[in-house]
């Protein structure tokens, strides 16, 4: 059994699937797409039932490389709000490990903070981070991260350290997207992540813009008209 299961956790990838530049996607008239998103939308880039499958293999993966003999609390953090919906599929898999697996053990917890670095489909070149004023918990505890997409990499590299304030043990980050700039490198890789994808706007699965889409199940690549009618001004922006 042992043989079995140091082999399955071999063939289990950390590193994205990379969708290649090629790609664009599949046609919207093979979905069932909420109607006053369907102009707005180029193409069905990653359909849910795919999402679904490569975070049941991460979540079987994490469970491998984090339980610990003796039990010892995963704290998992999710980054909101784009972040809930990979959070809570993640999270509930890494559970339905701990119950197939009867001679392992990985308890966790859960925590939850919100940033911002965006305004419209441009980097501000500031992080706002809410949330982190009682994080005193961490300290000395494994902590996984779990974020929607890396763009730049950048809030990612800014919230690890602000977290390594708190002096955890360890510090793991799983992103269910990252993203192949064609104008900049991105700065940070994460531990575990479920796809690389071209430099395209993607939203749906709750990945927003300025609010807008996170109904959507599947991950779609959204039109520039679309980037135009849902964009914000200093004016109209929320604060």
């Amino acid at each position: 059994m042992a043989s079995i299961e140091k082999s399955s956790k071999k063939n289990i990838e950390a590193n994205p699937l990379i969708i290649p530049d090629s790609y664009e996607g599949y046609s919207l008239s093979y979905f069932n797409l909420p109607l006053h998103y369907r102009n707005d939308l180029k193409s069905v880039l990653i359909p849910y039932g795919f999402v679904q499958d490569r975070i049941e293999a991460l979540a079987s993966r994490i469970f491998d490389d984090l339980h610990i003999g003796m039990p010892e609390q995963l704290i998992c953090m999710c980054v909101l709000k784009g972040g809930y919906r990979f959070f809570s599929d993640l999270v509930s898999k890494i559970q339905n490990e701990n119950r197939l697996r009867s001679d392992r053990s990985l308890p966790m917890s859960l925590e939850f903070i919100r940033t911002r670095s965006y305004i419209n489909d441009q980097s501000s070149g500031s992080l706002e981070i809410i949330g982190l004023g009682d994080l005193n918990k961490i300290k000395n505890k494994n902590v996984l991260i779990i974020e929607d997409i890396i763009d730049s990499g950048i809030t990612m590299v800014t919230l690890k350290e602000e977290l390594e304030k708190f002096h955890p043990k360890t510090i793991r980050v799983a992103s269910l997207i990252t993203k192949r700039r064609k104008d900049k490198k991105c700065v940070f890789k994460p531990d575990y992540c479920g796809f690389e994808v071209p430099d395209h706007f993607v939203v749906g699965y709750a990945l927003d813009y300025n609010e807008y889409f996170r109904d959507l199940e599947h991950i779609c690549i959204l039109k520039e008209s679309g980037v135009t009618k849902y964009k914000v001004t200093p004016s109209n922006q929320v604060k």
